[in-house]
C-alpha cells in the first residue's frame, strides 16, 4: 500500500513538473529588497496575476504557469505603478531581465521578448515626443504630429511585417498613442490586419491575440461596409439617440427631422476638437435660421464635459449620457474612433461623414438646404 501511494505521489509531481510554464529572472540595479507585481495582457487589459518580492540583492526568480504548451502570452513587470519589463512567455522559455525600478530593461532568452521591447520604447518615444510639441505648441504643431505619427507607423510596419510569425505583431496591430489615435487607424490597415493573422493562424491557431486579431478584421469590415454606403449616398435612416444637456433637459435627434444635421461624437480631451468648436460656431450663426442644427454627442464624464461646454458657449445642442463609450448610441453608428461626425439631410439621408473642413462642410450645407 505504501509502495502505491509512493508511486501515486511521484506520478502527481511528474506531471505537476510537466505542466507549461517559463521561468523568469528579474535582476534590479537598485540591488535592494523591492515589491514586484506580474500582470497578464488579457486581449486588450491587463489583469493581476501575483505579487513578487526580490531579495535584498533585488534579484527573483519565478515560473509563471501558462495556460497551454502551444500559445505564448504576454506579461508585464511593475513596480508603483512603474512598467519595469514587458515579457513574451512560451512554455520552456528561461528569460533573463536586467532592469531598474523607472523603467529601464534588458532582456535576454527570448527573441520575441527582444521584439515586445523594441515595440514598446519605441512607442513610448514617440508618444513623448508628441506630448512635448503639444506642451511648446509651435506654428507647425500639426505638421510636427503627422510626422511623428507617419514615421513611428513606418517604424513599426516594417518591424511587423519583417517579423509576420512572431506573436508581437499581433499586439503591434492595437498600438495607441492615446484612447482617441490608434497607429493603424486607416481603413486599408485591415489588410495588415489580414496578412498578420493568416501569418500568426499558421503557428498559433488556438491563441487569444489572433482570435483578437479576428475580431478586429470583422469589425473593420463593417465599417468599410458602412462608408461604401455613405460614398454612394445610399438612403439610411440614422439611429435614434436620445440624452440629456447639461441642464438635464433630454433631446432626441428625431425631433430634428426636417433640418439638416451635423451630428458629431467628440471628445473634450482633444485640444483639436475644441478648436473645431470654435470654427463651426460661424456656420451655426450663419444657418441655423435657415433649418441647420448640430447635435454633438460628448463620451467623457459629464462633470468635465459640462464645464467645457459651458466655458465654450456652444449655443447647439451639446448632450451626453454618461455612460463614454459603452454608450448605445457608440454601437449604433458603429464608431471605431472619436471624433467621428455624420451631416443628415432634411430627409435623414447620411450625406458625408468626417468632414472638417468649414468650407466644404458648407458647401454641403448650402447644397441641401
Amino acid at each position: 500500500m505504501k509502495k502505491l501511494i509512493l508511486y501515486i505521489a511521484v506520478l502527481l509531481l511528474a506531471f505537476a513538473c510537466n505542466k507549461p510554464a517559463a521561468k523568469v529572472t528579474l535582476d534590479l540595479k537598485e540591488g535592494t529588497s523591492t515589491n514586484v507585481e506580474l500582470y497578464k495582457l488579457n486581449l486588450n487589459r491587463l489583469s493581476f496575476v501575483d505579487s513578487l518580492n526580490t531579495d535584498k540583492k533585488g534579484h527573483l526568480t519565478y515560473k509563471i504557469a501558462l495556460a497551454d504548451d502551444t500559445n505564448p502570452a504576454f506579461y508585464y513587470l511593475y513596480h508603483n505603478a512603474t512598467k519595469l519589463a514587458g515579457i513574451v512567455a512560451k512554455d520552456g522559455d528561461r528569460i533573463s531581465v536586467t532592469a531598474d525600478t523607472l523603467g529601464r530593461y534588458e532582456v535576454e532568452g527570448s527573441e520575441d521578448c527582444r521584439l515586445l521591447k523594441e515595440m514598446d520604447s519605441r512607442l513610448a518615444e514617440n508618444i513623448a515626443k508628441m506630448e512635448k510639441v503639444l506642451a511648446e505648441a509651435p506654428e507647425d504643431e500639426v505638421a510636427q504630429l503627422s510626422r511623428i505619427y507617419v514615421d513611428h507607423k513606418r517604424a513599426l510596419l516594417r518591424q511587423i511585417m519583417g517579423n509576420p510569425f512572431s506573436i508581437t505583431s499581433a499586439t503591434a496591430l492595437f498600438q495607441k498613442f492615446n484612447d482617441q489615435l490608434y497607429v493603424f487607424s486607416e481603413p486599408n490597415d485591415v489588410y495588415i490586419f489580414q496578412a498578420i493573422r493568416d501569418s500568426l493562424a499558421t503557428v498559433y491557431p488556438g491563441s487569444e491575440y489572433v482570435t483578437a486579431v479576428t475580431k478586429a478584421i470583422d469589425e473593420r469590415r463593417n465599417m468599410d461596409d458602412l462608408n461604401t454606403l455613405l460614398a454612394e449616398k445610399a438612403t439610411v435612416g440614422v439611429p435614434e439617440i436620445s440624452m440629456t444637456d447639461t441642464n438635464g433637459q433630454t433631446h432626441k435627434l428625431s425631433e430634428l427631422s426636417g433640418k439638416v444635421i451635423l451630428l458629431s461624437f467628440w471628445s473634450t480631451a482633444q485640444n483639436e476638437h475644441k478648436v473645431f468648436n470654435q470654427e463651426l460656431l460661424p456656420l451655426y450663426e450663419k444657418y441655423h435660421d435657415r433649418g441647420f442644427e448640430i447635435y454633438q454627442v460628448c463620451v467623457d464624464e459629464k462633470p468635465v464635459w459640462a464645464s467645457i461646454v459651458r466655458s465654450q458657449n456652444l449655443p447647439w445642442i451639446s448632450v451626453n449620457d454618461g455612460l463614454g463609450i459603452n454608450s448605445p448610441a457608440v454601437a449604433a453608428y458603429n464608431l471605431n474612433s472619436i471624433p467621428t461626425m455624420f451631416i443628415i439631410s432634411r430627409e435623414s439621408d447620411i450625406l458625408a461623414r468626417d468632414i472638417y473642413d468649414p468650407a466644404e462642410i458648407e458647401k454641403i450645407i448650402q447644397k441641401n438646404l
